[in-house]
C-alpha cells in the first residue's frame, strides 16, 4: 500500500476550498458591525454569488479527510497503533486550533464582547467540545471531523476486525438513509411539507452523528481502498466500490443542493463546484505522477499553499468579521477593505502557521517515528 506518497491536487483542492469557505463568509458580513448580515448592510455586496455557494468547500474537505485518514489508517491495528494514529491527529489538529481560538478570543473581546462568555466558547473550542457555541464560527465542522477520528480510532483497536471499508460503509449507508428521508420531506408539496421535522433532523448532533456529511468522509475512504487495492479484507472488487463511490457521491450531491439556501441557478453552481472537485481528485490521484512532474520546480510552494489553507480556513471568519468592521469604521473604501482584510487574514493564517509547524516539530522530537512522512498530507 502506498500510505507516504504526497497528491499535490489535495494541497489544490485544500486551499481551493479554504478559499471558497472564506469568499462565503465574507459575502455576508457587515460594514458596520462585527456581524453576519444581508442586503444593504453587506461589506462587499460584488461577492454575494459566493454566499451559500462557497459553503461547499467544507464537503470538499470532508471527502479529502475520508481519503487522507484512511491512508493514514492503513497498516497494522492494535492498541498501540491506535494510540500513535490518536497522537498525530492531535498533533496535526489542535496547534493551530488554539493559537486560532486564542486570536480569535482576542479579536472578539476587542470588539466589546462580554468576556466571561467568550471565555466559555474559547473553552468549548479548545477541547472540541460537541456541544457549542464556539469562539469562532468554523470549529463546529473540526468537532464532526474529531467524531470521524474516533471512529477510525475504533477501527484500528480492533485490529481491522471492523476494516475500513466495512467502517466506510457503515458510514456512508447510514448517511444515505438520513438524507434520503430528509430529501424525500423537502420534496413534498409546501402545504404538507413538515417544516419542524426538517428543523429537528437539521440540528447540530445530526452533523455529529456524521448522518448529514458521513458520505463525504465515505466517498473519500473508498477512494482510497480503490486506489490502493483495496484494505486486504475486503471481498468486493473494484467495480463495487466504484458504484459505491458513484452512489455516495449522488447522496452528497444531494445534501449540496438541500443545504444552499438560496435558489436553484445557486444550488446547481454548488454541485457543479462539488462535481469539478471530484472530478480533479480523481484524476489527481490517478495522475500524480504527472503532476508532480510538471510542478517539479514549484512543488514546495504547492505542498504551503495546502499547509495554509488549514490556518485560512481557521482564522478568517470570526477575525475576519472584526478587521472588516474595524477598517470600515476607519473610512476606508470598499476595494481598499476587503484587499487589506484579505491581507490581514493571509498575514495572520501564515504567522499560525508558522508557529504551529514549531510546535508540531518539537512533538516530533519528543516522539519520534520512522514512518515520519505517513501523515503529512493528514487535513
Amino acid at each position: 500500500m502506498e500510505r507516504n506518497v504526497h497528491y499535490h491536487v489535495m494541497d489544490f483542492l485544500r486551499i481551493f476550498a479554504a478559499l471558497l469557505v472564506l469568499l462565503n463568509h465574507f459575502a455576508t458580513f457587515a460594514w458596520s458591525s462585527a456581524s453576519v448580515t444581508e442586503g444593504s448592510d453587506v461589506a462587499f455586496g460584488f461577492l454575494s454569488a459566493f454566499a451559500g455557494l462557497g459553503a461547499v468547500g467544507v464537503e470538499v474537505f470532508f471527502v479529502i479527510s475520508g481519503f487522507v485518514i484512511a491512508m493514514s489508517a492503513a497498516g497494522d491495528g492494535g492498541a498501540s497503533q491506535a494510540l500513535r494514529f490518536a497522537r498525530l491527529r492531535a498533533t496535526r489538529i489542535l496547534p493551530a486550533l488554539w493559537l486560532s481560538a486564542l486570536v480569535s478570543l482576542a479579536a472578539r473581546a476587542l470588539y466589546g464582547e462580554d468576556f466571561s462568555h467568550l471565555l466559555m466558547d474559547f473553552c468549548r473550542s479548545v477541547t472540541l467540545s460537541p456541544k457549542g457555541p464556539y469562539i469562532d464560527g468554523v470549529v463546529w465542522s473540526l468537532v464532526v471531523e474529531a467524531v470521524f477520528y474516533v471512529l477510525v480510532a475504533a477501527s484500528i483497536l480492533s485490529r481491522f476486525r471492523l476494516s475500513l471499508y466495512d467502517l466506510a460503509k457503515i458510514i456512508g449507508f447510514s448517511s444515505s438513509v438520513y438524507l434520503l428521508i430528509l430529501s424525500g420531506l423537502h420534496l413534498l408539496p409546501p402545504s404538507t411539507r413538515p417544516e419542524e421535522a426538517i428543523s429537528v433532523l437539521s440540528r447540530f448532533p445530526f452533523k455529529l452523528l456524521l448522518l448529514q456529511h458521513g458520505v463525504f468522509f465515505a466517498t473519500g475512504m473508498i477512494i482510497f481502498l480503490v486506489r490502493n487495492g483495496g484494505d486486504g479484507r475486503s471481498e468486493m472488487g473494484h467495480a463495487g466500490k466504484t458504484i459505491l463511490i458513484l452512489f455516495f457521491g449522488c447522496m452528497g450531491t444531494a445534501e449540496i443542493f438541500m443545504s444552499v439556501e438560496r435558489g436553484y441557478a445557486y444550488k446547481t453552481a454548488a454541485v457543479i463546484v462539488w462535481l469539478m472537485c471530484m472530478y480533479a481528485m480523481a484524476a489527481g490521484i490517478r495522475y500524480n505522477e504527472v503532476i508532480k512532474y510538471n510542478i517539479s520546480g514549484y512543488r514546495n510552494f504547492v505542498r504551503y499553499i495546502g499547509g495554509i489553507s488549514y490556518p485560512v480556513y481557521l482564522n478568517h471568519y470570526s477575525v475576519g468579521m472584526v478587521v472588516v468592521w474595524w477598517l470600515f469604521s476607519l473610512g476606508f473604501s470598499t476595494p481598499l477593505a476587503f484587499v487589506l482584510s484579505m491581507l490581514c487574514v493571509l498575514g495572520l493564517s501564515m504567522a499560525v502557521m508558522s508557529l504551529e509547524k514549531r510546535i508540531q516539530n518539537a512533538i516530533r522530537r519528543e516522539f519520534p517515528r520512522p514512518d515520519a512522512k505517513r501523515d503529512q498530507m493528514a487535513v
